[in-house]
C-alpha cells in the first residue's frame, strides 16, 4: 500500500488459533494494529465497530463462513456508504478455479494459499492499494 503499513488496521479471520499466530507473527513487525477473529460472525461484528483496512478471511468456518461474513461485511460498506472499503483477501487450503471463484463471488478482493507468505500478501496489497 502506498501508505505506512504500520498504520493499516488488520484483522485475522480463522477458525484456527495457530493459523491466526501464524499470520500475526509474520506480519508483526510490518503492521501494528492487528486484531483476531475465529469465525466469521466475529469477524462481522468487529467490523462493524472498527471498519479494518484489510482482512485476512479463511472461507470454512463454524458459526459463519468466510464468504457470508464477506457478503455481510460488503452489505455494511453499502448501507453505510463507506467509500474506502475493505480489502479482503481470502486465505485458503484450496487453490481450485471453484475456490477462486466463490472468494470472488462473495466479494473478496483476491486470495492467497496457506500457508500464508509475507511477500505473497504484500504483493495483492500493492496491487489493491
Amino acid at each position: 500500500m502506498e501508505t505506512d503499513l504500520k498504520k493499516i488496521s488488520l484483522l485475522v479471520v480463522d477458525d484456527s488459533s495457530i493459523n491466526q499466530r501464524v499470520v500475526a507473527m509474520s506480519l508483526r513487525n510490518t503492521i501494528e494494529d492487528i486484531d483476531v477473529a475465529s469465525d466469521g460472525l466475529e469477524a462481522f461484528k468487529k467490523y462493524c465497530a472498527k471498519q479494518y483496512d484489510v482482512i485476512i478471511m479463511d472461507g470454512r468456518m463454524p458459526v459463519m463462513d468466510g464468504y457470508e461474513s464477506t457478503r455481510k461485511i460488503r452489505q455494511f460498506e453499502l448501507e453505510k456508504g463507506i467509500d474506502k472499503k475493505s480489502t479482503i483477501i481470502a486465505l485458503t487450503g484450496s487453490d481450485t478455479d471453484e475456490e477462486s471463484q466463490n472468494c470472488l463471488n462473495s466479494g473478496m478482493n483476491a486470495s492467497l494459499l496457506k500457508p500464508f507468505r509475507l511477500t505473497q500478501f504484500l504483493d495483492i496489497l500493492k496491487e489493491f492499494s
